[in-house]
């Protein structure tokens, strides 16, 4: 292929002005960061076509966003169509649309996103499962976030051609202003997240339970449910274990509002049960704090046991209560971590995370 013009990639997936979600993040930071000469990335916005809360018009919604698709693929030239999922509905949504942009002569990436696209792949029956092969197989690459994911997909379906590649950030964002000072006063954790089963809270509710009696602490719970209501329950929960007073829920943050409150943490927990990546945790990292985390999806990838944070398994609250002490009774431990963590995150840069994703588009452009 000629050079030139540049290589057209175009991005199909949520693009919310504040990024609320793993694809919003991605997407986000991926248009922040400045790309190479000869790669033009743009973005669609696809979350318009989710109507989540009418999910009889989706089909409907799908079909309107496909017409808009086709006529900015024969309107304007683009080499590739990078289209983000999820699983369930959202796959088939968006394995259409990988298909259409098939069709009408674009190259193609599927990426996956989802911690539970591999069991939800596993748990379709043969004529569904069918689909998803063709699927998974017609883009010119899948991408997954972690290894196990790949080795999921891989096996699903052998003809896919799957690569991995991990999410990113931008780290200066996130960095301390200074060396965090030494301060009296309890200890401050911090978690950020989905207010969910899935992300282990009912897991930190029994584990702060525990430690009550044990240490001088207070806690900062930032994020919203995914139902409406779900943060006042929550907290009502919380409430009735006996933590009122210890923790504060803060709702959604963003911006300078989640730089205040990583900016005063001690500590960083998201005790997931399942996870694709877990990019707050490097949000976390690149603020400098120690993390207690779960061994599932990526997370074992970038953070070692011991060096970066402590690692527990998943919906275990006797672990996590024993992580979460030594780390609140033992401030040199959370300052070796935090400063070994900062170095860490530095491979997850989007600097250099930009790298790998333009070269796997260019083994696939180059190969036509």
């Amino acid at each position: 292929m000629s050079l030139r013009r540049p290589f057209r990639i175009l991005h199909l997936g949520p693009v919310a002005a504040t990024a609320v979600g793993g694809i919003s993040a991605y997407l986000v930071g991926l248009l922040a960061t400045p790309r190479p000469a000869h790669f033009e990335i743009t973005a669609v916005d696809t979350s318009g076509m989710a109507w989540r809360r009418l999910r009889v018009l989706r089909p409907v919604a799908t079909l309107l966003f496909s017409s808009r698709l086709v006529w900015r693929l024969a309107t304007r030239r683009t080499d590739l169509v990078h289209v983000h999922s999820s699983s369930q509905l959202s796959f088939w949504e968006k394995a259409f649309l990988v298909a259409l942009a098939r069709r009408l002569g674009a190259r193609t990436v599927l990426h996956l996103h989802d911690g539970g696209a591999v069991p939800w792949l596993e748990s379709l029956g043969p004529r569904a499962a069918g689909f998803a092969r063709r699927a998974l197989t017609g883009a010119d690459r899948v991408i997954v976030l972690n290894e196990p994911a790949r080795r999921g997909v891989e096996q699903f379906a052998p003809r896919a051609q799957v690569v991995t590649l991990p999410n990113a950030i931008h780290v200066e964002t996130f960095a301390p202003a200074a060396a965090r000072p030494a301060r009296k006063g309890p200890v401050e954790i911090l978690f950020v997240g989905m207010l969910s089963e899935e992300k282990g809270l009912d897991d930190l509710r029994a584990a702060l339970c525990e430690l009550v009696p044990r240490s001088d602490w207070h806690a900062n719970i930032a994020g919203e449910g995914p139902q409406k209501g779900d943060r006042q329950r929550r907290q009502a929960e919380f409430e009735a274990a006996g933590l009122r007073g210890r923790v504060q829920f803060h709702g959604m943050v963003t911006g300078d509002a989640k730089l205040a409150l990583l900016t005063a943490a001690d500590l960083f927990v998201l005790p997931s049960r399942s996870e694709s990546f877990g990019i707050a945790n490097l949000e976390a990292m690149a603020a400098g704090l120690p993390v207690v985390s779960t061994r599932v999806g990526a997370i074992p990838d970038y953070i070692d046991h011991g060096v970066h944070g402590l690692l527990v398994p998943p919906a275990d609250v006797p672990a996590l209560t024993a992580a979460l002490q030594m780390l609140l009774e033992d401030p040199a431990l959370r300052t070796r971590l935090g400063a070994q963590s900062r170095v860490r995150v530095a491979d997850y840069d989007w600097s250099r995370v930009l790298t790998q994703l333009t070269a796997v588009y260019e083994s696939i452009l180059r190969s036509k």
